[in-house]
């Protein structure tokens, strides 16, 4: 059988390195970016604007990974609404004239840390959504337009909420809060919960927190695990310091 096609858009950052390196020897994977790199794996396509430049990589595409965005979670509105919004609607797009299967889109726990100190013994996915910066904001617009396109263009979308992934080569270490910690995913589960939003066979449309599992945690796994098939084999300790 021949190797499904993914596109990775953003395929250069700090998720997209880590994940390519793993999906490479299980699909034909496309890789986009802004930054190109070196090696010239990585082909250049700016998501800010819809064109057909970038649009013809999305030829017999199977799944889409949407990585590409503005990372920062104190950008000012003004930077964030192209990178995270636009670029959200036009990746949408192509999927839709492209005829894409399924399209994975990377959320983040910040759509739902406006509940950090709520002291809720547990945060659902299915709980309503506070963020509490324009970062998080533009992710839950980013989640919504998905679903739009994906209901009006019937292919499945699976948003993935994800956690703390340390940028660079740095392990999480002990020095990081316990809020922070208990957001930690690790590579290993990362390039696990992607698989599993790839190879799902029933997820038309969801929300899954993408986290390992980490001790002392608030964030349900339960749909993750449930619909996606998703099964951590990761997580940290507690740590003992100042709260944060």
């Amino acid at each position: 059988m021949s190797k499904r096609k993914i596109v990775v858009t953003g395929a250069s950052g700090n998720i997209g390195t880590r994940l390519c390196k793993d999906l490479a020897g299980q699909y034909e994977l496309v890789l986009l970016d802004r930054k190109t790199g070196s090696t010239g794996e990585i082909r250049h396509a700016d998501f800010r604007a819809y064109d057909p430049r970038w649009v013809r990589h999305f030829d017999q595409v199977d799944t889409v990974i949407h990585l590409a965005a503005n990372p920062y979670t104190n950008a000012r509105w003004s930077d964030l609404v192209p990178d995270n919004i636009d670029a959200v609607m036009n990746v949408c797009a192509a999927c839709a004239e492209k005829q894409a299967r399924r399209l994975v889109y990377a959320s983040s726990c910040q759509t739902m840390e406006g509940y950090r100190d709520s002291g809720l013994s547990r945060i659902t996915v299915d709980m309503e959504p506070l963020p509490t910066n324009d970062y998080g904001i533009s992710k839950l617009i980013g989640e919504r337009i998905c679903r739009h396109y994906g209901e009006r263009h019937s292919y499945s979308v699976v948003c993935l909420r994800i956690g703390w992934v340390p940028r660079g080569d740095k392990g999480p270490g002990a020095e990081a809060a316990p809020w922070q910690r208990r957001k930690w995913l690790s590579n290993g589960d990362l390039v696990r919960i992607f698989v599993n939003s790839i190879e799902a066979k029933h997820a038309d449309f969801g929300v899954y927190f993408a986290l390992s599992e980490n001790e002392g945690m608030v964030w349900d796994l339960g749909e993750s695990k449930r619909v996606l098939g998703y099964r951590p084999q990761d997580g940290l300790k507690s740590a003992k310091t100042p709260s944060g």
